[in-house]
């Protein structure tokens, strides 16, 4: 009995660690959840107003609106995909995944930002052709999406790539986040942002070397966009896990506490008998003995 005790109440101390280790681990994704959503505004905003000035310098140009990079049929299909760097964010890794798998045509490149999406892939026998990791906190996010923005300007430049699409999750109030796929390149510079002011902006570059620079920076926009969106995704996703996972430990440490309480009320109840037995037996052992000795 006293073996048994002993081994529940080990285990629910260890319960109780868990719970402590899971409380820090939702308290970081609820913070790193609500510095995403305070910035996803601005990096949204940023775009919306990159993509009108870019439209502004076209308007510039002598042979007016036009596309880049220009589709002369070089390059591949490509795909980017912004996924979990970590674990702990239960299906939705999973449905990225099966996203990416989907959407990448025949012959197509596959990006990918995000150790634990790139792992995946692997063990689905889709190794990414290109990866980094996913920044984990919101200051390194703006400077994952330029180094995307970088190495995917370079490529779309000299013909490498293709088309290219953007796949990251977003985060929906109140329910799970959704996978959203975004074209990303090529670009209609007549278009990108909206519509321009009939006023011509005031411009210190050329306009044929001021298009190329807010094309590189617009692209750049999106993708820390996307980044961002996605970083929010991955911890709103980790918190559902991990909230459920507090639910669990909750009832699995009542559990223990009500196997604990039985334990130790079986045991008092044990010893009481045994005290009883012993006592009982004491005082026959006393009684007979004192009939022996009667005259």
């Amino acid at each position: 009995m006293a073996e048994r005790l002993a081994e529940v109440e080990a285990r629910r101390a260890s319960v109780e660690e868990l719970r402590a280790v899971t409380d820090a681990m939702r308290s970081l994704a609820a913070v790193r959840l609500q510095q995403a959503l305070a910035v996803i505004g601005g990096t949204r905003a940023y775009a919306g107003v990159i993509g009108g000035a870019l439209v502004q310098a076209v308007g510039l140009l002598a042979e007016g609106p036009a596309r880049w990079p220009p589709q002369d049929g070089r390059g591949r299909p490509a795909t980017v995909l912004f996924g979990p760097e970590h674990g702990f964010v239960g299906a939705f890794a999973e449905r990225l995944a099966d996203s990416a798998l989907a959407g990448v045509p025949p012959g197509g490149v596959l990006w990918v930002v995000g150790s634990r999406a790139a792992a995946l892939l692997e063990e689905r026998g889709r190794p990414p052709d290109w990866t980094i990791p996913m920044a984990t906190h919101t200051d390194a996010v703006t400077a994952t999406g330029r180094r995307v923005a970088e190495a995917l300007y370079r490529a779309a430049a000299d013909g490498t790539l293709g088309t290219v699409a953007v796949l990251y999750g977003r985060s929906a109030q109140g329910g799970a986040p959704e996978v959203a796929r975004d074209a990303l390149l090529p670009l209609d510079l007549g278009t990108a942002g909206g519509n321009g002011r009939a006023v011509p902006p005031l411009t210190n570059l050329p306009p044929a070397d001021l298009v190329p620079r807010m094309v590189d920076e617009y692209v750049f926009a999106l993708l820390a966009h996307a980044a961002m969106e996605s970083f929010a995704a991955e911890n709103a996703a980790r918190l559902a896990v991990l909230m459920a996972a507090r639910q669990n430990i909750d009832a699995t440490l009542d559990e223990l506490t009500g196997a604990v309480r039985r334990l130790r009320q079986e045991q008092i109840t044990t010893e009481l008998i045994e005290l009883a037995t012993g006592a009982e037996a004491l005082q026959n052992g006393i009684g007979n003995t004192s009939s022996v000795r009667a005259p």
